[in-house]
């Protein structure tokens, strides 16, 4: 998703310096120029918050995930843990009572 995200923010800045470099060539009105320029950023300015977005939804996905697995194990180690500690009394009462 990410690397969607900059293809086509590349394919936009590309598609941009095409139209501006024909403008120019052409000799077009300054003011053309100026709002095509204005135009592009505020395109791409549009993209990048986008893409902050996504990165910040990823980056915080990707943080819950790990520590909900962190905590699964926790978990898992601690029921392991009272199992022995379980098997250990059994035996140790057992061993008592002969």
């Amino acid at each position: 998703m990410f690397n969607s995200t900059l293809t086509q923010i590349a394919k936009v800045s590309l598609a941009a310096a095409v139209l501006m470099g024909a403008s120019v060539s052409a000799h077009a009105d300054t003011l053309i120029p100026s709002d095509l320029t204005s135009n592009i950023e505020q395109n791409i300015s549009a993209q990048m918050q986008d893409m902050m977005q996504v990165a910040q939804r990823e980056l915080s996905m990707s943080l819950q995930a790990q520590l909900s697995d962190a905590m699964f194990e926790v978990d898992a180690e601690d029921e392991t843990q009272l199992a022995k500690e379980k098997n250990e009394q059994a035996i140790t009462s057992a061993m008592v009572k002969e």
